[in-house]
């Protein structure tokens, strides 16, 4: 009997996979899923288990609709188009004679369209291309094998659903478009994760913006139902495409904490009762190939500025009202404190008229976020990642505190020179060692016999990472 978490239900996330093209999809009760130009009806793989096959019949209403017909292993074997007995067939010795003038294949484009309408297998289409061609068997046997994988991988009619991984997700993500990832690697990835020492019973902190949640749908997938991490964000919402197309389970939910960084660190300077050393977070997006600005520090915040800060709403940046003169920000606080005292002068006269006595229930975001100060209050985190398209020195620097001694961190950025600037602040911080600004090449091989060559396409880089180590010097 199938795992209840590998089978496919409505509203899941799945890979559909055909030869080496991944497709991520979210299952619909009748719902489509388009390959190309053809068009899957997927509801039917509803209630059948992941890492099964399915054959594409053709429906009769349409040339390029299909309907999924579940297959075995040997089915798709059988079908397949590989040269069986290479010396049965006559092959030339090299080809300097063949010319590629368009005349080598009798049959026409309309009749090899009808053949596929006709609803004939890939095996026996790519057979009748063969027995038509003047030039195949005057090719070599190597260009013989080229020819049928071109075509197999033109009319091949398997596809197999798979369970969405945290490396397929990555690989279809940087195929799609790597700027949205910000040139994030699968290989880069993983070295996030080994650099930040991620454990399954840990407690990590991650700031992520503009990678769509890669980042800390790596890190969850490596927590146990012990670890936690908390994901802050500086928006209303986090972006979270990588997390639910994890289909994460109810224990893994309860492990993430998501929270906006200015309520975390306002939390937090309220439960720790000090009023210094309070970093001003600048979350402006650094342009690429731009070298960023400075960034000032606050060493003792002024009242005004916490009425101001209080007077925020959820997810509000300072930036939004820097441009405001000082009589307007203190007609804006005063205004929201006697929005205050009447909300909560009201709230005492519906509390007192309700029957059963109950108070207000809180916002899904002031939940999260007493949790998430109540976690780090008590005890600090084993680690912190950042990935994110703003400067990271502010933003390290408000939450580099909130990192246990001896503990590592770990700075992502698609360019070098943020990371150069914060490369040059930390060699000056006593509380921070080791810190190392690295580079990842990767590059990919075929690897088969008498042509094993590395692969002509490949990414330049894959974004550059700075770690280092917190530690205690007793120096603020």
């Amino acid at each position: 009997m199938a795992n209840p978490s590998d089978v496919v239900n409505v509203g899941d996330y799945i890979v559909i996979q055909r030869q080496d093209y991944f497709k991520l999809h979210k299952v619909a009760a009748n719902g489509t899923a388009n390959l190309g130009k053809d068009v899957l009806d997927i509801g039917s793989v509803v209630g059948k288990p992941v890492w099964t096959t399915y054959r594409m019949e053709q429906k009769k209403n349409g040339k390029r609709n299909y309907q999924l017909k579940e297959c075995s292993i040997q089915d798709l074997k059988s079908d397949s188009i590989t040269l069986s007995n290479p010396g049965a067939l006559s092959s030339g010795t090299d080809n300097r004679n063949i010319v590629d003038d368009g005349s080598s294949q009798k049959l026409s484009m309309e009749e090899i369209v009808n053949l596929r309408d006709e609803g004939l297998s890939s095996k026996e289409i790519v057979g009748t291309l063969i027995e038509n061609s003047k030039t195949f068997h005057n090719k070599t046997e190597y260009s013989q094998q080229k020819y049928l994988k071109k075509k197999e991988k033109k009319y091949f009619e398997y596809v197999t659903v798979r369970k969405p991984t945290v490396r397929l997700i990555a690989e279809i993500m940087f195929r799609l478009d790597q700027g949205k990832i910000m040139g994030l690697r699968v290989d880069t990835l993983s070295q996030i994760n080994t650099a930040v020492n991620l454990h399954s019973h840990g407690k990590y902190i991650v700031y992520e913006s503009g990678c769509q949640g890669l980042a800390s749908a790596s890190m969850l997938n490596g927590l146990s139902g012990e670890g936690r991490l908390v994901l802050v964000h500086s928006g209303n919402y986090p972006q979270k495409h990588a997390l639910l197309a994890l289909n994460l389970t109810e224990e893994q939910e309860n492990c993430l904490i998501s929270v906006n960084i200015y309520n975390l660190l306002r939390k937090l300077k309220g439960t720790c009762g000090s009023e210094t050393q309070t970093a001003s977070v600048d979350t402006t997006p650094v342009k690429e190939g731009v070298e960023s600005s400075d960034v000032s520090f606050e060493k003792e915040v002024d009242s005004s500025e916490v009425s101001v800060k209080e007077a925020l709403s959820p997810g509000q940046s300072l930036e939004n009202v820097t441009d405001t003169s000082e009589t307007d920000v203190k007609d804006q606080v005063i205004t929201n404190s006697d929005q205050e005292s009447t909300g909560s002068g009201k709230r005492k006269l519906s509390e007192s008229g309700n029957d059963d006595g109950s108070a207000k229930k809180k916002s899904r975001w002031e939940v999260e976020t007493d949790r998430a100060a109540g976690l780090l209050s008590s005890q600090k985190a084993d680690g912190l990642v950042l990935v994110c398209r703003e400067h990271p020195s502010s933003i390290l620097n408000a939450l580099l505190p909130l990192v246990a001694p001896s503990r590592n961190f770990v700075v992502y950025n698609q360019c070098r020179e943020p990371l150069l600037d914060l490369f040059t602040e930390l060699m000056k911080n006593p509380n921070v060692i080791n810190v190392r600004l690295t580079d990842t090449w990767l590059r990919y091989y075929q690897v088969e016999s008498n042509r094993t060559h590395p692969l002509v396409n490949m990414t330049g880089s894959g974004g550059y990472l700075l770690t280092g180590v917190v530690v205690d010097s007793g120096e603020k």
